[in-house]
């Protein structure tokens, strides 16, 4: 699932249809997704319509509460998730990070495929990072997150931080959030 919905505030403008290398951060991260061998591939809009084009093999879906923040759009995006694929893990990428490796999201794919009823996140020099991969009987459990909750607070359960686990990988990207338009500098 990638998570497309915001305004882009601090950048100025919704991240989603930022241009890199050619192609909108949403289609560089629904080739992640790709990479990953994730299906289906759910993207989730809201302040501003995707285009058709930008989404690749994706399906869109839109979250009309995107300004309620990210915890919305990640409940839309599993709604749909299990509606298409019931009893499906899910792999969540954000559009603020089109520079991580395909290798990354490879990586990732194949230690869930190893172990599927852990949590899955890349770190780099040693520090948690993004996308995270969530084991499928979570996935209700990151559903019934309420307004104010986040998937922080889930990863603060005892139960689930025992689930938690980290793949050391060569990829700053997994650290790096693109929020401000002197972020973009730092693309490669």
């Amino acid at each position: 699932m990638v998570l497309a919905a915001g305004a882009g505030a601090r950048m100025g403008q919704p991240k989603a249809l930022l241009e890199w290398r050619g192609l909108p951060f949403v289609r560089h991260v629904v080739a992640l997704a790709e990479a990953a061998g994730a299906h289906p591939i759910v993207v989730v809009e809201g302040a501003v319509t995707i285009p058709p084009a930008a989404l690749g093999p994706a399906i869109k879906v839109t979250n009309e509460t995107w300004s309620e923040g990210q915890t919305s759009s990640l409940r839309r995006g599993l709604a749909e998730l299990a509606r298409l694929a019931p009893g499906c893990a899910a792999l969540v990428l954000t559009v603020d990070r089109p520079h991580v490796r395909p290798a990354t999201a490879q990586a990732l794919a194949a230690a869930f495929r190893a172990a599927p009823t852990q949590i899955w996140q890349p770190s780099f020099a040693g520090k948690r990072g993004h996308p995270l991969v969530w084991p499928a009987a979570l996935v209700p459990e990151l559903l019934a997150l309420g307004p104010d909750a986040t998937p922080r607070d889930l990863l603060g359960r005892p139960a689930v931080t025992l689930l938690r686990r980290s793949i050391e990988v060569d990829d700053p990207a997994v650290l790096d959030n693109l929020d401000r338009p002197a972020d973009l500098a730092r693309l490669p």
